[in-house]
């Protein structure tokens, strides 16, 4: 009798105990999983097709008889990145592009002697940069920035007589050779260039392995403050149409190698 007794006493215990577990809520407990900054170091080649407003060049060449200059001009070069550790996705970049364009060569006769005629343009620069890096997805980042640097522009006509053979005495060859004609305005400027990026580092090595790779597609716009022109390097030349400068936009591709997320 006891013993039953007990074992009555255990199961009505077990019962109330049932009853209270149905008053019990259980709440699901959200993880948020933890946005890893952005990290890159590493460096590059780019490709950018540069577009300058070539309207008051090409009025002036074409008032030469030469002919006209056309976009886009294509410059290549490298570029470099680093994370600035203290500001999450931060980095610090640096670029240098250069390149150049021609027209085509055309034939005048001067004193019943053939010669070729042509110009070309070309442009520098050496830029600095700081950019923000915002997550899209793994390994795919948003990342617009600004930088600010310098660079050099020339316009450059050459002449020379076609099927002549000319003898230098001297390098730079002799001033009064009437068959070989060389000309240039250089300018050295200031810009400011904001632009946006994007940018994926696929998993080449796995996807539990460091990225080492990262692939860039970049557009923005040169802003240039030019300074003086001077004719062949030395004597300042005025009215200079305002027109005449390295500002334009600019599209990149380019790829780095280094460490990225």
């Amino acid at each position: 009798m006891i013993v039953l007794a007990m074992l009555f006493s255990s199961i009505a215990s077990l019962k109330a105990q049932d009853d209270r577990l149905d008053e019990l809520t259980f709440e699901e407990t959200v993880i948020q999983e933890e946005k890893v900054p952005y990290f890159g170091v590493g460096g590059g080649f780019v490709v950018s097709l540069f577009t300058p407003e070539l309207k008051d060049v090409n009025a002036q060449l074409s008032t030469a008889g030469l002919s006209e200059l056309t976009t886009p001009l294509t410059m290549t070069g490298a570029i470099g990145v680093a994370t600035i550790g203290i500001l999450p996705n931060v980095r610090i970049s640096i670029a240098n592009l250069g390149g150049s364009i021609s027209t085509a060569e055309k034939e005048f006769t001067i004193n019943q002697q053939q010669y070729l005629r042509s110009a070309s343009l070309s442009n520098a620069y050496t830029g600095f940069g700081f950019d923000y890096a915002f997550s899209l997805a793994k390994s795919l980042y948003l990342i617009p920035g600004i930088s600010g640097g310098w660079g050099t522009m020339e316009i450059t006509t050459t002449q020379y007589a076609k099927g002549v053979e000319t003898s230098n005495s001297t390098i730079g060859g002799s001033p009064n050779d009437v068959n070989v004609f060389n000309h240039s305005l250089r300018n050295n400027y200031f810009m400011v260039n904001p632009g946006l990026s994007v940018e994926f580092a696929p998993a080449l090595l796995g996807s539990d392995k460091p990225r080492i790779i990262t692939v860039r597609a970049h557009a923005g716009y040169a802003l240039s403050f030019m300074g003086d022109w001077k004719e062949n390097g030395k004597t300042i030349v005025n009215n200079v149409s305002s027109g005449i400068d390295a500002s334009g936009l600019a599209f990149q591709l380019g790829f780095m190698i280094g460490l990225f997320n």
